[in-house]
């Protein structure tokens, strides 16, 4: 079983790094950028781009018990309550010289329960991760077995004691509270929960909401919301970030006939302390979780390899880092359970706008605003309505493809961030840069860590299904995929629940979903699982509804994939041969352009697989006719 890999990099003075397979030492941040280092050995002293820089090659020996790579799902609430209990134990520390504050360890270890040295293997496995689940370890960091997990079927009637009993305008006490749900146990026949886990879970999770169900909101304001005019918290870069998405207010063209097809829809993330724009995304789909996961992504990565690819060199954008608070809306796309999960393993703090309270969202209105108000000087601008537009041909007029609008947007921030921003008085880059690298007279919070697992991040950001896998492979959508690393979890049992079959969660790509992304816990790593036909060709979710929909019109069985996947050759050459007539299919054959190239960016950055042969197949996948197969009992 290996373990967790060094997946931060710390930017700081005196911190040890590598450049070209040599070691430095960092001796002062030269600029957002750059960092002055000096060579181990010769001493030579040089400026690197942060883009540049690796781990050190020597990991310093260590007593820290190593946590190991994990798929997120498969973390009970229980354990996850226990790591963000540990992060809010170190939290003290964590920016300080830990070797030099052994009395705010005493004090940490005071209030956990623990010893120094306990602290301190804490802070050594978030401080190399930055991920909350490295603070799921052995009780007291050493020895002994995981915290044991309650059953399912107690999780859910804990579960449902809290939201339908105890946090009700009744205002029942705690020990009401342990009574009634270890009676519903009881007549369950279910094990009955301790007293003591339950008023620990009431504690853990005593929040906002919480209290305004049981007391009011009046009380809740009170108690939590801030007084000030200012958003609270939001006292340094990267402390709290905003999200959201819009329909940009231009027409573009496709690559190849270059007439109009439709507008795009962009996902930003704005930086509340110094309203620089942290990071895009764009996209000719509908809003979803992807969407959202993707520009989350963009935002905590660094961005050179993005605009290179983009052939922007003549700027930079040197804004990333993992934001402390994420402010979202209510709307669906950002509700679903995987940005939930993703940002606890991140240690983002995940807040969503109230309904109908538009200023808590007023930062990343105003940006998506002034980008919609710079898109009116562009050629196929729709400007915000008919009287605005008067006689103007947005349609006739569009002259952008989607790549040219990604680098307009790119050079449109880059001046953005450095022009006076009547906010904050000055431009919203050099407020990014005070905050980080300090003035004199406060000093910067310094710059973030960098990420190292981009691999992992990404697919942590991404939509998953859980499927139970058969002696077949796995199914989703109608649609088999197989690979030989699926094989020890063929028809793997629960294991809490005899006789039940585990789930497995599958990432996967809206965009192109002829590869899931499956945590094997074995290799303890995401593995890429195909298509089990691997002669199939690559499709979006959407090309995969249609194509349902249309053999459901004909009567074809939506098992029978052949069948299916011929129907969306056939509207490909159909939209194809119009594409030069219609808008429509111009639209459809640049969304695929764009999911093509979206595919040649997760070759380059997600795993990739070697589809087996058919000698390595189980026998019951050799020869497998779909016909003959009864549905997932879990579809």
């Amino acid at each position: 079983m290996s373990k967790q890999e060094r997946t931060l990099l710390w930017i700081t003075e005196g911190a040890t790094i590598t450049n070209n397979g040599r070691d430095y030492v960092i001796v002062a941040l030269a600029d957002l950028n750059l960092v002055l280092a000096k060579e181990v050995g010769s001493n030579e002293k040089v400026l690197l781009k942060i883009g540049d820089l690796g781990p050190p090659t020597k990991i310093e020996k260590t007593n820290t018990p190593q946590p190991v790579v994990q798929d997120l799902t498969s973390v009970s609430e229980m354990e996850w309550e226990i790591a963000e209990e540990r992060r809010r134990h170190i939290e003290p520390l964590l920016n300080n010289d830990y070797r030099k504050s052994n009395a705010l360890a005493d004090q940490a270890a005071l209030a956990a329960g623990v010893s120094r040295a306990t602290i301190y293997r804490w802070l050594a496995a978030f401080r190399d991760t930055g991920l909350v689940s490295s603070l799921i370890l052995n009780p007291g960091g050493k020895g002994g077995k995981r915290p044991s997990r309650l059953f399912s079927e107690v999780e859910a009637i804990i579960q449902d004691c809290f939201e339908n009993f105890h946090d009700t305008d009744q205002n029942p006490s705690i020990a009401a509270t342990i009574v009634e749900i270890r009676r519903r146990c009881s007549n369950a026949n279910l094990a009955l929960p301790a007293a003591n886990t339950i008023r620990d879970r009431l504690e853990r999770t005593s929040g906002r909401e919480r209290v305004a169900k049981r007391k009011g909101i009046a009380v809740a304001h009170d108690k939590f919301d801030a007084i000030k005019g200012s958003i609270p918290d939001a006292d340094w870069p990267l402390a709290m970030v905003q999200i959201d998405h819009t329909e940009l207010p231009v027409v573009i063209v496709d690559d190849i006939y270059r007439k109009s097809i439709k507008r795009v829809w962009i996902t930003l993330a704005i930086d509340v302390f110094s309203r620089v724009c942290l990071g895009m995304h764009l996209s000719l789909d509908a809003p979803s979780a992807m969407s959202a996961g993707m520009c989350i992504a963009h935002a905590i990565l660094l961005k050179e390899k993005w605009m290179t690819r983009l052939n922007v060199t003549t700027t930079d954008w040197p804004c990333w880092g993992t934001m402390g608070v994420l402010h979202m809306d209510n709307a669906r796309e950002f509700r679903g359970n995987m940005l939930n999960v993703a940002c606890k393993e991140y240690d983002i703090d995940l807040h969503l706008r109230p309904v109908k309270k538009p200023r808590y969202g007023a930062h990343i209105e105003r940006l998506m605003g002034t980008v919609s108000e710079g898109l009116k000087t562009v050629k196929g601008a729709t400007f915000s309505g008919p009287a605005e537009k008067g006689e103007y041909d947005a349609e006739g007029s569009a002259c952008m493809t989607f790549s040219e609008l990604e680098r307009w947007l790119i050079l449109f921030f880059a001046a953005y961030h450095r022009k006076r921003h009547s906010g904050i008085g000055i431009p919203p880059l050099m407020k990014w840069k005070e905050g980080l690298l300090g003035t004199k007279g406060k000093p910067g919070r310094g710059l973030p860590a960098r990420r190292l697992d981009e691999e992992k991040m990404r697919i942590d950001f991404m939509p998953f299904i859980e499927r139970t896998v058969q002696n077949y492979g796995v199914v989703i959508d109608e649609i088999h995929y197989y690979h030989d690393v699926l094989r020890p979890w063929i028809n793997a049992e629960h294991p809490e629940f005899r006789g039940h079959r585990r789930k497995f969660p599958f990432h996967r790509d809206p965009r192109d979903i002829s590869t899931l992304y499956f945590f094997d816990e074995i290799s303890r790593r995401y593995c890429a699982i195909p298509y089990r036909d691997t002669s199939l060709p690559p499709v979006s979710i959407w090309e995969l509804r249609e194509a349902h929909r249309r053999a459901d019109e004909l009567g074809i069985p939506r098992e029978n994939e052949k069948e299916v996947f011929a129907l969306i050759n056939q509207r490909r050459e159909i939209e194809e041969n119009a594409a030069e007539k219609t808008k429509s299919a111009r639209r459809a054959q640049q969304r695929r352009a764009q999911h093509t190239e979206a595919r040649k960016v997760m070759a380059e950055n997600l795993p990739n697989v070697s589809n087996p042969t058919s000698s390595e197949l189980p026998d019951a996948v050799r020869g497998y006719d779909p016909d003959s197969v009864m549905p997932l009992d879990d579809d």
